[in-house]
């Protein structure tokens, strides 16, 4: 008799992959279909100057980060430490890069399961008042990126130890009513997502996030797990392992041999205290075991970092802005590793360079490898803690929780 095996591909999510279940032995897998693109071997011989224009291609949805994790590789490498005023241009960056992607996934993608849609199309029919706060935050986050980045998609303005042109007072004004106005965009959706009924699962969840001073999603030195076993981002490499798979085009990774959850649930696990006021208070909705609720972190997010680039802004208006340079030190280590927290999670980026400044080696581990492993292990209890449910009701609830992960495939395959 043929096993009862069932396999479709997973809508709603950026990529292509699918869930395998063998519903005899209940067991679930996550297929990885994409078709690998080898970005790690695309730079080696390319100079240090192409790599950060290189590898945002990697990503139509979170570039910024790519762009600016491969900058800070390259200025490790070079021994550069930007100056105050890039600093905080690049974090204002960041934060438009996380309130495009969050709003994206949130709306799109995620929320038609939680109020019986099919497609996020139908919201703009039904609550057209809702569809356009989306459109406002989206339209408020791109701004931030053709602001400071040059442009929504693919910065244009960052260099190695600095900005090609940073914006005027005028520009970063505008930007700032424009955000003060979508303030109440912001606050509508975190008590959104945090009324939306999400299913119950204990996972038993180790989350992994950067961290460092605040709510660290550009400038974080250590990679901190919720249960205390941290390690500085220097040793990214030996604490976080990247497995083949015969199943998957995409590696899996995993922590000290342990499946882990990155992305926003475990930001606010790790770096909660440094949310900011408002977005404090959603957080004492979260169950930090229940994967489901990466839904309502991202909402929560999307409030912190309205709330930081208006904070950010006012301190680039206050203090005048620097648009210096900073040039390569004497006698560069030439091996440099830069680490951020794009949206989906802790992105590492490692280059080494020649002294003529050419790539010999690159790695980089995206959030979603290491999201992999945790997806299977998140949809292997749910199966087991539903011995009950129908098959097209699993299929349902496993869909959502891959949607939950909000997992970038393609990233997967860089």
């Amino acid at each position: 008799m043929a096993k009862r095996i069932s396999e479709s591909l997973i809508t709603k999510i950026e990529g292509h992959g699918s869930l395998h279940v063998d519903w005899e032995g209940r067991k679930a897998k996550l297929h990885v279909v994409e078709g690998e693109r080898l970005f790690e071997g695309i730079l080696v011989g390319r100079t240090a100057e192409e790599v950060h224009w290189i590898t945002p291609r990697i990503c139509g949805v979170c570039p910024i980060a790519h762009n600016l994790a491969s900058v800070k590789a390259v200025e490790d490498a070079l021994g550069i430490i930007p100056n105050p005023t890039t600093v905080l241009l690049r974090r204002l960056m960041m934060t438009g890069q996380m309130i495009q992607s969050h709003v994206l996934h949130l709306f799109f993608l995620a929320l038609p399961d939680y109020i019986g849609l099919d497609r996020a199309t139908e919201l703009a029919e039904k609550d057209p008042k809702a569809f356009g706060r989306a459109l406002r935050l989206k339209e408020v986050s791109d701004e931030i990126a053709f602001c400071i980045a040059g442009r929504n998609v693919h910065p244009t303005t960052t260099t190695i130890g600095g900005f090609h042109k940073i914006p005027d007072k005028s520009s970063l004004q505008r930007l700032l009513r424009m955000l003060e106005k979508t303030s109440p965009d912001a606050s509508w959706t975190a008590r959104l997502f945090t009324s939306l009924p999400y299913p119950e699962l204990d996972a038993d969840l180790e989350l992994l996030s950067l961290k460092g001073d605040g709510y660290s999603i550009y400038d974080g030195d250590t990679i901190s797990s919720s249960r205390n076993d941290d390690t500085s981002v220097k040793g990214y490499k030996e604490a976080i392992e990247e497995e083949v798979r015969e199943y998957s085009t995409a590696k899996f990774g995993s922590y000290r041999k342990r499946e882990i959850m990155v992305g926003a649930l475990a930001r606010i696990a790790i770096n909660g205290k440094g949310l900011g006021q408002k977005a404090r208070k959603f957080a004492k909705s979260l169950d930090l075991n229940n994967p489901f609720h990466n839904n309502l972190a991202q909402a929560i997010e999307i409030l912190h970092f309205h709330e930081e680039a208006i904070m950010l802004i006012e301190k680039l208006i206050e203090e005048g802005m620097d648009g210096t340079v900073v040039r390569p030190s004497i006698n560069p280590p030439l091996k440099g590793i830069g680490a951020v927290e794009a949206p989906r999670g802790g992105l590492y980026h490692e280059v080494h360079l020649r002294e003529d400044g050419k790539v010999t080696y690159a790695n980089i581990i995206t959030p979603t490898v290491q999201n992999l492993t945790s997806i299977e292990k998140s949809s292997q209890t749910l199966l087991d803690s539903n011995p009950a449910a129908s098959k097209e009701e699993l299929k349902r609830l496993m869909e959502m929780l891959v949607r939950a992960y909000d997992p970038c495939l393609t990233c997967s395959v860089h």
